[in-house]
């Protein structure tokens, strides 16, 4: 049975090595020392991340990207997408922040300028008051490249491709069936409306088959496909145009790397390059850059790194869906602590039998908001896990402390934000 990867849903994946076998995702096995998230083992899959890494170290022009859906508050799951989006940032990369609005009116009824107000107080006064500077932030509904480029997009898909990435049927309506799209559109935008580059787009596991559309998209539309064997490389040529202008940008390509090509077959529209010793990275890019003069809709591949979805309070996947077992960013802090400390634990049934036995925190919301939020050091947050398995810490007194963290941060966030909202406009389209 599939491990199910569901955007909409508020249900938890279970299974992370599943997850990826089933859907031929890598496992992250980068050291960014630098990446809290990465070395407390938080990615739990990527998708060539190697070239974003690639660029991080040449320092080359890239471009990170995410959505936000604007339905309800900002919460802690979404926090940790942000905060990987500063730390790209941070590497130079162009951050791209697309407010699903039209994703949200087809799947939550909210309308446009509820979705506007939504995505400016609850999510955008967030973003800044957390650290992130100004980028690209615009909303689908008012912008008309992503919307002619998500009309472009849909030539490429049919129905029986998203009924098995997202499991539709017939009773969807052409609205929900149409935001996949829109998100494909706005993945790939960075790109298309600039040159073609590395992109990279941290999601949540429920988030990847907007990467699996997006990808397959990606590669469908461009025209010099590559396949590598080794150090063997075939490229292919598609669709139906005279394929000579294309051999030419292998040939120069090719030719200005060092290398040559050992054969082409005109028939079926192939060239090889054996013992190619250079690097794939600047071949990729030259090609994809070099192609661009012929089709103006190619691109590189995005990449991705999966994030660990983080477990709500009251267990499952912590969701604006579920908000008992979800702490806001803009929740007052006292309503904060009751949730934690009304929230499940991996503790005993008693505290004889915690102080004998110990807790279990590999299966504590408690320990999360720790792991993902609370710690500020890796060495307090072996304390935690420490002391939970040796039973000197116990559910109440952990609790406590928890909540009392995460009203100090919840107060600071406050701060920034009121402090911060004279900025909003150097983020919008406009300034408005």
């Amino acid at each position: 049975m599939e491990e199910r990867q569901d955007p909409w849903s508020s249900s938890q994946i279970k299974d992370y090595q599943k997850m990826r076998e089933e859907f031929g995702i890598d496992s992250f096995n980068y050291v960014l020392e630098d990446n809290l998230m990465a070395r407390r083992s938080l990615f739990v899959g990527q998708r060539d991340f190697w070239r974003i890494r690639e660029a991080i170290e040449r320092k080359d022009k890239f471009a990170a990207m995410t959505g936000l859906m604007p339905s309800g508050e900002m919460h802690l799951g979404s926090k940790a997408i942000i905060e990987q989006m500063i730390y790209f940032q941070k590497k130079g990369a162009q951050v791209h922040i697309s407010v699903a609005d039209l994703e949200s009116y087809a799947t939550r009824n909210i309308p446009l300028e509820k979705a506007r107000t939504i995505a400016i107080e609850n999510f955008l006064l967030n973003y800044i008051a957390m650290g992130l500077k100004r980028c690209n932030f615009y909303f689908q509904s008012t912008n008309a490249r992503v919307q002619k480029f998500a009309f472009i997009l849909a030539r490429e898909i049919n129905f029986t491709e998203m009924r098995s990435i997202y499991g539709f049927d017939d009773s969807k309506r052409m609205l929900e069936i149409n935001s996949p799209i829109i998100q494909a559109s706005d993945i790939l935008s960075p790109q298309i409306y600039d040159e073609p580059m590395p992109t990279i787009v941290p999601v949540g596991a429920d988030q990847d088959p907007h990467l699996r559309l997006t990808r397959d998209i990606s590669s469908r539309m461009n025209i010099i496909k590559s396949k590598t064997n080794g150090k063997s490389i075939t490229f292919s040529i598609g669709g139906r145009e005279d394929p000579e202008p294309y051999f030419n940008i292998i040939r120069d390509v090719i030719k200005d790397s060092g290398f040559e090509i050992g054969k082409i077959n005109q028939k079926y529209r192939t060239a090889e390059v054996e013992n190619f010793e250079g690097s794939t990275y600047d071949l990729d890019l030259k090609i994809a850059r070099k192609e661009r003069e012929l089709n103006h809709i190619n691109s590189i591949a995005p990449s991705s790194v999966i994030m660990r979805l983080e477990t709500g309070i009251r267990g499952g996947k912590m969701s604006k869906s579920v908000p008992d077992s979800t702490i806001s960013l803009n929740e007052e802090p006292d309503q904060a602590e009751k949730k934690i400390r009304r929230a499940v634990t991996g503790g005993r049934e008693s505290v004889e039998e915690q102080k004998r036995l110990g807790g279990n925190p590999y299966i504590c919301p408690v320990f999360e908001l720790y792991l993902y939020h609370l710690s500020s050091t890796d060495i307090d947050l072996k304390n935690v896990e420490e002391e939970c398995k040796s039973g000197t810490r116990l559910c109440g007194g952990c609790k406590i402390e928890a909540s009392d963290l995460m009203s100090h941060f919840l107060s600071d966030l406050k701060e920034k934000r009121e402090s911060s909202r004279h900025l909003v406009g150097e983020y919008l389209e406009n300034g408005k």
